[in-house]
């Protein structure tokens, strides 16, 4: 049978700056000299970082240095050659007494390890490991004694091994339990030439660790206690009332003889202290309950301010819309979008996520009865540069309502907030009857934005046919020629395995 070729998913073969070589060259267009880099046996995808995308990570990391010293081989693994001469290993155990400038990352480290090797003993090493915290006792150098604390490293490695026994290894590790619960961390590993187990070499490691993500969620008020405790209410004229009942917060306002001319002249809100400054990635989401809104009720609202500026995101029983409000100057309407979504049993959401010096502001409805499904989502990005903003006219064009608007100011987001606020209004001409919104489970989230990365790889693909044919690859054409060990993957009578794309120059066959 034929040995089928790799072919392309549709990309490039270039390892360096934008993408521009065709899929369909091939190794002599390498000779020729068209491929700057990498050298293809057969044409490859590669998948490429997107342009301008920022790290999004809250998250600190601190750099760290490591050494290691074999102190046992309590099993030396399963050794297999095949018809051709390969080598393989399987199971190998080494237990390692890791010293670290970093306390966090000394204790005592188990190596599994398993490989494929060469004729002339190179190869490629990988496997898991578990590290225990904790410190050692040396006063006896033949008999070593270690005392665990809380904490354990899980590991993921994987590597190579040069002709004369020299180490290099990439690892990725999770932490749990103690001081490291949920850390994560990379390692890069080196041992010099010798032999496989030798006690007297030692490994050095370069690597950073990272703190777990920031994910909390505090309740505020489940207004079970029958008493608003905590929050005060307000009104720039009128009357409002907090009330608590059945185990909910009923917002009550009454504007007779007040006709809305700006969004703050017939609205009532609750508000209570929150203190919270905008860091890169982090957000902070206030949601709340949203159980009802009677007929006379024009909106129900969530706020976050820096007193009096604050964010708003506003529920009507016929529109959502996000706006912002600055002292002496008019409320700024960022986004309004006619909804028919419903009015109870729903979760209005107010998040605020710094980015660099700007802020993303986003509104949410989540469907309570679906399991917090998403009925709306809309953010707006809040710049030191003013804004786009809606014009009183396309509010009016848009709403039918009439009200005094302003376009953004060119001033920094508000990157401190010090209260979060439950608010009504009503828009009227001083003649509708009181309002009310009824709220339940107001609570605050915190969270880091998880990082979302992008690695250089090439997608190698190939028609599956019955004989079991494997991925191998290489640095030169002459070899040595080693398995790709990244799981290979079958769709519609296609496999594909993608390779990551570290090496300067990469050759692959099938075999």
């Amino acid at each position: 049978m034929k040995t089928p070729s790799l072919q392309s998913s549709g990309g490039c073969a270039c390892a360096s700056g934008r993408l521009t070589t065709p899929a369909s060259l091939l190794l002599s267009d390498y000779l020729l000299g068209k491929i700057p880099r990498w050298g293809l046996v057969a044409a490859a995808t590669l998948l490429w970082p997107a342009a301008g995308l920022p790290p999004a990570s809250a998250a600190t990391t601190t750099s760290y240095t490591a050494t290691g010293i074999v102190i046992e081989h309590p099993y030396g693994g399963v050794w297999i050659t095949n018809d051709t001469g390969q080598v393989s290993l399987h199971g190998d155990a080494q237990v390692f007494k890791v010293d670290s400038s970093n306390a966090r990352l000394a204790g005592r480290r188990t190596v599994l390890t398993d490989g494929t090797f060469n004729a002339d003993g190179s190869g490629i090493l990988y496997g898991t490991a578990f590290q225990e915290l904790g410190t050692w006792d040396m006063t006896d150098p033949q008999s070593p004694r270690f005392t665990p604390s809380a904490g354990r490293w899980e590991m993921n490695w994987r590597g190579t091994m040069n002709a004369d026994s020299g180490i290099e290894l990439s690892l990725v590790g999770t932490g749990a339990g103690g001081a490291i619960e949920g850390m994560r961390t990379t390692e890069s590993l080196t041992r010099p030439a010798g032999p496989w187990f030798d006690p007297v070499l030692s490994f050095t490691c370069r690597g950073s660790l990272t703190t777990p993500p920031l994910s909390t969620v505090t309740l505020i008020d489940d207004f079970e206690d029958g008493k608003a405790t905590g929050w005060t209410p307000g009104c720039n004229s009128g009357s409002i009332a907090a009330v608590e009942t059945n185990g909910q917060l009923i917002l009550r306002g009454n504007w007779p003889g007040t006709q809305t001319v700006t969004g703050y002249d017939t609205a009532g809100w609750v508000m209570r202290p929150f203190n919270w400054n905008a860091k890169n990635n982090e957000t902070l989401e206030l949601r709340v309950d949203l159980v009802g809104i009677s007929d006379a009720a024009t909106e129900a609202e969530v706020k976050l301010k820096h007193v009096p500026a604050c964010y708003g995101f506003s529920k009507s029983q016929r529109y959502v819309m996000l706006w912002k409000f600055v002292p002496d100057w008019p409320v700024m309407f960022f986004t309004f979008e006619s909804l028919a979504l419903k009015n109870t049993n729903v979760t209005l959401v107010l998040a605020l996520t710094g980015r660099g010096p700007d802020l993303i502001v986003t509104g949410r409805v989540l469907d309570k009865a679906n399991h917090d499904a998403i009925l709306y989502e809309r953010s707006i990005v809040d710049t030191p540069n003013a804004d786009p903003t809606l014009s009183a006219d396309e509010f009016e064009e848009r709403s039918g309502s009439r009200l005094l608007l302003a376009p953004d100011r060119a001033e920094p987001p508000l990157t401190t907030i010090d209260h979060i606020c439950l608010s009504l209004l009503q828009y009227t001409d001083g003649q509708l009857p009181p309002a009310e919104v009824t709220f339940d489970n107001c609570e605050i989230r915190r969270y880091s934005v998880p990082s979302l990365s992008i690695a250089n790889a090439v997608r190698l693909t190939w028609p599956a046919v019955a004989a079991p044919y494997a991925v191998e690859g290489a640095s030169a054409v002459t070899g040595p020629w080693l398995p790709v060990l990244e799981p290979v993957f079958e769709s519609r009578n296609m496999k594909q395995v993608t390779v990551p794309a570290a090496d300067a120059m990469k050759y692959f066959r099938l075999r």
